[in-house]
Formats: C-alpha cells, sequence, structure tokens
C-alpha cells in the first residue's frame, strides 16, 4: 500500500517573468527555509533564458512549474499557481528578491499563532525605523505612503505597506476571494477582500532590498492607478463587513 504524500504546510508561489539572474540565489534560499513546504514557480512567458533555469530546477525536483506561452501578468501568475497549491498556507515570493525568503519563517509563525488570519508583510513598520526602509528611493516611499493611506480611508483599516508582496494566509482563505488581479493591483486586492471581509491581520516587518529600472524592475506608475482602482472596487465587491 503506498502512503499518502503529507500535506505541505506551506505553498510558496514565485511568479517568474525573466529573472534569469536572480533565480539559482532565490531557490537556494527557499531550500535553506526548514518548512514542509512546495515551491510553484510560474514561468510567465520569459524570453531571458528563466525557462531553462527553471526547467532544470523542475528536472532536480526542486519546484512545481507552471508555464504560460505569453506573458499575462504576476496576479495571472499567482492565479494559475493558487489553483493547484496543495499547502494549507500559501504567500507569494516575487523573483527579483526585492524581499527576502528568509523572512516566511516569521510570517507562518505569526499566522500559525492565530489561526485563521492573515499575516500581511510590512517594508515599511511604523512607530521605529527600519533600515531597509531607508534604502528605498524617495518616489517609491512617497508612492506607497500615498497608496497605503488611500486603502486605509477607502477599506476603514490602517496599514503601513498596501503594496508588499507578502501576504501570508490560508490557502482556502486566499481561494474564497476569488482573485481577478492581472498584475501588481495584486497585493491591494489580497489586502481589500481580508480587510473588507472582517478577517483578523497582522502586519511583520520584512527585509527590503529595492532595485531600479536598470536591473530589470517592472512595476509602471500607470500600476498605482490600478492599485487605486482595485481599492475602490473592494468597497462593493466585498461589501462592508469590516465597516
Amino acid at each position: 500500500m503506498v502512503a499518502k504524500a503529507r500535506r505541505p504546510l506551506l505553498t510558496v508561489i514565485v511568479p517568474v517573468y525573466n529573472e534569469v539572474a536572480t533565480l539559482g540565489k532565490l531557490v537556494r534560499r527557499l531550500s535553506a527555509i526548514r518548512i514542509h513546504k512546495e515551491v510553484i514557480a510560474v514561468d510567465d512567458g520569459s524570453i531571458d533564458g528563466s525557462g531553462k533555469a527553471l526547467d532544470a530546477l523542475f528536472r532536480q525536483g526542486t519546484i512545481r512549474l507552471i508555464r504560460h506561452r505569453h506573458n499575462r501578468g504576476k496576479g495571472a501568475a499567482v492565479r494559475s499557481a493558487l489553483a493547484v497549491a496543495r499547502g494549507l498556507y500559501s504567500v507569494v515570493q516575487d523573483a527579483d528578491l526585492e524581499t527576502d525568503p528568509r523572512d516566511i519563517a516569521r510570517l507562518l509563525r505569526a499566522a500559525r499563532a492565530r489561526p485563521g488570519t492573515a499575516v500581511f508583510g510590512t517594508r515599511f513598520p511604523p512607530g521605529r525605523r527600519f533600515p531597509s526602509s531607508a534604502r528605498a528611493p524617495l518616489p517609491t516611499r512617497l508612492a506607497n505612503l500615498i497608496l497605503t493611506r488611500a486603502a486605509g480611508i477607502l477599506l476603514g483599516r490602517r496599514l503601513s505597506d498596501v503594496a508588499c508582496a507578502y501576504k501570508l494566509l490560508p490557502t482556502s482563505l486566499m481561494r474564497t476571494l476569488s482573485l481577478r488581479s492581472v498584475r501588481f493591483e495584486l497585493e491591494a486586492e489580497i489586502a481589500a477582500g481580508i480587510i473588507r471581509r472582517g478577517v483578523p491581520f497582522s502586519e511583520v516587518p520584512v527585509r527590503y532590498r529595492p532595485r531600479g529600472y536598470s536591473e530589470g524592475k517592472k512595476i509602471h506608475p500607470l500600476d498605482g492607478l490600478s492599485i487605486l482602482r482595485t481599492l475602490f472596487a473592494a468597497r462593493t465587491r466585498y461589501g462592508r463587513q469590516a465597516l
């Protein structure tokens, strides 16, 4: 009789679009996390060699792999992975290593301490300076401040970093949000769904190493407008449970 495979505690979803330079380091850092987990990488139409690197990692058994024939966006990549995630909890890890996988264990501990809740990473925690936040370019800090303040007003709960990629929550809960995001509005959509539904959440400071457009940064100023539209839409889409 074949033993049933133990369900992973965590699914780490890694959207990948032209990130060959950081993939090896990223997977090594994820492998070092002592958590029973699966890593689902989504090759979102890469054209820089990321596809070959991911194929090699898949053959090694290091990752599960989903491939989009054409670039569809971060939100679409996450939705593809979430549909097949097996972990009890899920979290998104950007392939560019602006956020550090070593922080995932702390996020998971916070979530398990309060079952059924969500944990949001924050690069700009209130009340104290955090070393990595000081390295963020001024435009990034200002844009994040504006979007986060808007989120607080529209959603009725104060946040410190609505755009942080780290949103860790039970996989079953994430699926109930019926995510629609295509690009970088994903983080705001998850936060909005959690807050408007009245799900308790906490914020955990995380490390942040910002990169510039010359290094391959992909978020565009127009994505800020998409984030605002997502926040406005959440007021009616998810009802008024949290207000």
